[in-house]
């Protein structure tokens, strides 16, 4: 599939990807993003394997995806950074990050 297939064409001529991957909850749940979680739920996580979100941005680099949805309020800015800088190769970025007030 082309670039054009999977990008829409922006004002300025640029492409930017249709479809991107969120990293809300991505590694880290911020206090402030409370949901009610039943107690089975619990367990059944601790049962599964810790994956950082330096892991799961990497995975999502490598199958594809080429925009992000980051934001400061979900606090793990570091990892994804960790996870473009340990990508195999030179990649074409979009993200788009929204700053807490």
């Amino acid at each position: 599939m082309t670039l054009a297939a999977n990008s829409v064409m922006l004002n300025d001529g640029r492409q930017h990807p249709l479809v991107g991957y969120g990293t809300y909850k991505v590694g880290f749940v911020p206090a402030s993003a409370s949901s009610v979680v039943s107690e089975a739920a619990v367990g059944d996580a601790a049962k599964a394997p810790e994956v950082t979100a330096a892991e799961c941005v990497e995975v999502a680099l490598d199958v594809g995806y080429r925009f992000l949805d980051c934001a400061e309020f979900y606090g793990n800015e570091a990892e994804v950074g960790k996870a473009r800088c340990r990508s195999s190769r030179r990649l074409t970025l979009t993200l788009t990050l929204t700053l807490t007030p």
